[in-house]
């Protein structure tokens, strides 16, 4: 029986040896990203959580702010 070939971004179980983590993102693995990664170049971004807007905005003196 062969594994099937693993999907990007996909995690294994533990003790499946036939797959790896190697292809995650190092960001997606160790769950820390970086604000260069969340706004991408823009002042701000939406997240959705819950259903709910969040909006995470980059200020001109590198400061984060987080609103509703």
């Amino acid at each position: 029986m062969t594994a099937s070939p693993m999907k990007p971004y996909e995690t294994a179980a533990p003790d499946d040896s036939a797959r790896s983590t190697s292809t995650l993102p190092r960001s997606l693995v160790t769950g820390r990203l970086s604000s260069e990664q969340l706004l991408q170049g823009r002042g701000k971004v939406t997240i959705d959580h819950d259903g709910v807007a969040y909006v995470l905005s980059a200020t001109r003196t590198g400061k984060l702010i987080l609103t509703k």
